[in-house]
């Protein structure tokens, strides 16, 4: 009798395990995807003699039937000192309505079917002394992974984007660009 007992509560934890799984398998989660390819046009934001600063802006959309926490988006400018050696790079990302001084990403709740625009903040810091804009005359085609990580219903995830700035592209905004603007 104890055995049947036992039997018929391992067979009830099982089936409840199951129903756990197949609800959890269907319960809608978040999709969400950096849009790199809906980037505005880079633009000059300010140039020194040392250093010139740009932007572009891309969506974050939430194509999924759930919330998403995005908890950190992050730039890398992939621009080694073999391939460019008369400037250094650095980039970061934020929010269009939620600009930041600190280079730090507020994180934020994206709606399910909602997005935020991004933008991507990249300093060019001229090397040895030289001035930006000669120093950007060379400037050669660069990729940025873009990282963010956030967290729905489901495990942490990191997912990586690339999108590539055209070196004419800074080498044209420079050319033109007023000091100080």
């Amino acid at each position: 009798m104890f055995l049947y007992i036992l039997g018929g509560l391992v067979v009830f934890l099982l089936l409840v395990i199951i129903l756990i799984c197949i609800y959890a398998f269907f319960k809608a989660t978040d999709d969400t995807t950096v849009m790199v390819e809906k980037k505005t046009a880079l633009k000059l934001e300010k140039i020194s003699d040392t250093e010139a600063v740009f932007s572009t802006e891309f969506p974050l959309i939430n194509r999924g039937k759930g919330d998403a926490a995005i908890l950190d988006v992050f730039a890398r400018p992939y621009l080694p000192q073999e391939q460019f050696s008369a400037a250094t790079v650095f980039g970061h990302i934020e929010t269009s309505n939620r600009r930041r001084n600190d280079n730090y990403f507020e994180a934020l709740i994206l709606k399910a079917n909602s997005q935020c625009q991004l933008v991507l903040t990249l300093r060019f810091v001229a090397n040895n002394g030289m001035n930006i804009r000669e120093a950007l005359q060379k400037m050669v085609d660069m990729d940025v992974a873009v990282y963010y990580n956030g967290l729905a219903r489901k495990d942490i995830y990191i997912r990586k984007v690339f999108l590539t700035i055209n070196g004419e592209t800074i080498r044209n905004l420079v050319g033109g660009a007023e000091n100080d603007r």
